[in-house]
């Protein structure tokens, strides 16, 4: 018991002698300066946390840029042609990625300006990733620059092609000129061929040859051209390059129209028929291309 008291009587000055410690100015200064490194050092632990959380979040973002700038660079360098779907895709691709771009520009601005971690290692980071930005942002407006060439391209090609069509189509509407005027020249130059070896006999007595109008009332025949009262559908159409013999079916006949002798003979047949035999059928027919005989 006597112990117990000693131990109290010596630990009770110490406790009053903390307790004062505690409640005087200097320990309550010393704690608010602990306190206040304490949230300082908090503060910086979550401000280097927030800082490799953004370069993280950029390399990251770099690392994905890289994989599709490689698939975009392949397509604008490739020499097959971009259809418009393509193009369209790989200008928004490339517009994303510039607006990526500037937004991890804008978050390492940020983080140089508030940087107040003195860190070789972040600033190398900063530096590292700062640079390969830069070379994206010209990478970039290298693919813009491209997919511009080709759209300058697809519309000198597109005009070249309307133009090629345009050239088409006078040339075929040409060729369908020239044939149809072919086509009228051939038919032309068979009807003036045709006329050319077309000739016209009519053989009758002069009754008949009156009647047609061949011959005048008064049985006269004036001229190697018809009358206009003759009747030409009593005339026997040929072609002089087919017909050089005509059967004249009578005894005794007479050619009216005029055809220059020695160009024809009449020979008789062994019916006792006469048929007119023309030697040289140019010159038979060269003043008129109508004959004319009279039979008795």
């Amino acid at each position: 018991m006597r112990k117990l008291h000693f131990i109290l009587i010596a630990v009770l000055p110490l406790a009053i002698l903390v307790s004062c410690v505690e409640r005087s100015a200097k320990y309550k200064e010393l704690q608010s300066q602990l306190d206040s490194v304490k949230a300082a050092e908090d503060s910086a632990s979550a401000r280097v946390e927030e800082v490799f959380s953004i370069l993280n979040e950029v390399e990251n973002g770099l690392r994905n840029i890289r994989e599709a700038e490689n698939i975009i660079s392949f397509q604008t360098s490739s020499s097959s042609e971009l259809t418009s779907s393509k193009r369209e895709q790989l200008t928004n691709d490339i517009s994303a990625i510039r607006e990526t771009i500037d937004k991890y520009k804008e978050q390492i601005k940020e983080l140089r300006k508030n940087n107040n971690l003195q860190s070789a290692q972040l600033n190398r980071r900063l530096e590292s990733i700062s640079a390969e930005l830069e070379e994206k942002t010209i990478l970039v407006s290298e693919l813009q620059q491209q997919i511009k060439e080709k759209d300058a391209q697809i519309r000198i090609k597109t005009k070249q092609i309307a133009s090629l069509d345009q050239t088409v189509s006078n040339l075929r509407s040409d060729i369908v000129g020239l044939s149809r005027e072919t086509e009228l020249q051939k038919e032309t130059i068979e009807a003036q061929e045709e006329l050319l070896h077309t000739a016209y006999y009519i053989i009758g007595t002069r009754k008949e040859l009156i009647e047609s109008g061949i011959l005048s009332k008064g049985g006269l025949f004036k001229s190697s051209q018809l009358s206009a009262e003759a009747d030409k559908s009593a005339f026997v159409r040929i072609d002089i390059r087919e017909i050089r013999n005509i059967s004249l079916n009578a005894q005794k006949i007479k050619i009216l129209s005029a055809h220059p002798t020695g160009t024809y003979s009449i020979d008789t047949e062994s019916s006792g028929s006469k048929v007119l035999r023309i030697s040289s059928s140019s010159a038979f027919w060269e003043q008129t291309r109508y004959l004319v005989i009279q039979t008795r």
